[in-house]
């Protein structure tokens, strides 16, 4: 009696600690991927695209981005469509992708619209001024920041 007492006590403390030691490594992951994110992030607005992609590239090959997945392939794309020679494809995949994971991404929408515009394309980018308009009004800095691209495309 007192060795199945023993047996079941040992077995439901290692049951629970393991459960705690999973979702710590959950919560390390995400700030793992948060942390990363904020490096690629500084890189962009520095004007380091090169480099912003490279480690955008890495943490975005995780599976474990989770509810970040949007905001690393908008900037994904943001850097393919600055680097020094400007990759419109790839912008534009990380764009959809980002759009998948989060189809009210506000930054998505702002950014494939300018993508838009660059690619000559503004009856498009007017599309995404549109939908900005309904996901994020048109107080947001999103909105304002495309409307002003497209008035000055």
């Amino acid at each position: 009696m007192i060795r199945t007492l023993l047996f079941t006590l040992l077995f439901s403390t290692s049951v629970f600690a393991a459960s705690t030691e999973s979702s710590d490594t959950s919560a390390s992951a995400s700030d793992q991927i948060k942390n990363l994110y904020d490096k690629a992030y500084d890189l962009v607005y520095a004007e380091k695209f090169d480099k912003s992609l490279k480690l955008l590239k890495k943490i975005s090959k995780r599976n474990d981005l989770g509810e970040m997945k949007a905001d690393v392939y908008n900037l994904l794309g943001f850097s393919y469509r600055n680097i020094d020679n400007p990759n419109f494809d790839e912008a534009f995949d990380s764009y959809r992708i980002a759009l998948e994971a989060d189809p009210k991404h506000a930054g998505a929408h702002e950014y494939l619209g300018e993508l838009y515009l660059k690619m000559g394309e503004k009856s498009m980018a007017e599309e995404m001024l549109a939908k900005l308009e309904t996901i994020a009004g048109t107080s947001s800095d999103e909105y304002k920041k495309l409307k002003k691209a497209i008035a000055n495309s």
